[in-house]
């Protein structure tokens, strides 16, 4: 995998906590893309790092948007849930069939991560969190 993902101010969120989660997040991504010529070992052990981190971080922001009352928790808990059961469902397949097998998948996966969630729900949370302040 060649790939690589830049951050940009455009995936800020404006929460301090969250945006600094979020550019760790695309470090560990990035980690992912370049252990590919590593083998899958090594994809592994940087898929289950990201699966971690992203454990926490979710833990952290649905406890932020707890505290904040937001309406939109129950939806973006499932998205949490979701992604989560995507990146461990992803191990599995590697370590049963090989990166080589996976590639296009999580590439696309990550990339979805960033459009959908952290530009859509994300952003959507952030500006509750505004609007109230």
């Amino acid at each position: 995998m060649s790939e690589h993902i830049s951050w940009s101010d455009e995936l800020l969120v404006g929460v301090d906590a969250i945006d600094a989660d979020h550019k760790a997040l695309i470090g560990l991504m990035n980690a992912i893309f370049a252990t590919a010529t590593h083998g899958p070992a090594a994809i592994n052990s940087a898929i289950g790092e990201l699966t971690a981190y992203t454990k926490r971080h979710f833990t952290a922001e649905q406890e932020i948007m707890e505290q904040a009352g937001y309406d939109g928790l129950k939806a973006h808990v499932y998205e949490h849930e979701h992604l989560i059961f995507r990146l461990e469902t992803m191990i599995e397949r590697l370590m049963m069939i090989g990166v080589e097998g996976i590639d296009a998948e999580l590439v696309a996966l990550l990339r979805a991560w960033l459009v959908d969630h952290i530009m859509g729900f994300d952003k959507t949370f952030a500006a509750f969190l505004h609007q109230r302040a």
